[in-house]
């Protein structure tokens, strides 16, 4: 089981539990068409960060590359941080 949630000194978005393994395209999907749309509700100006562990599905080249292309919108860590 995996949870998700978007905390920030302002507001706080929905918890939201994943059941099973999730494999990077389910992750792409789950941060293209869901988390994204959040972020920007949240954090209209764009000043967002998203953190995740260093699992392989948040490591993984296509997961990467998202995140490089939508940097003007939030940054993304990984914990621990490297």
């Amino acid at each position: 089981m995996t949870n998700w949630a978007a905390i920030s000194w302002y507001s706080a978005g929905p918890i939201i539990t994943l059941n099973g393994q999730i494999a990077v395209s389910d992750y792409m999907d789950i941060i293209g068409n869901q988390a994204h749309l959040l972020i920007q509700m949240l954090f209209p100006n764009s000043n967002a960060v998203f953190w995740d562990d260093s699992s392989f599905i948040h490591t993984a080249r296509s997961v990467l590359s998202w995140f490089e292309e939508h940097e003007d919108a939030l940054q993304h860590l990984t914990w621990p941080a490297q």
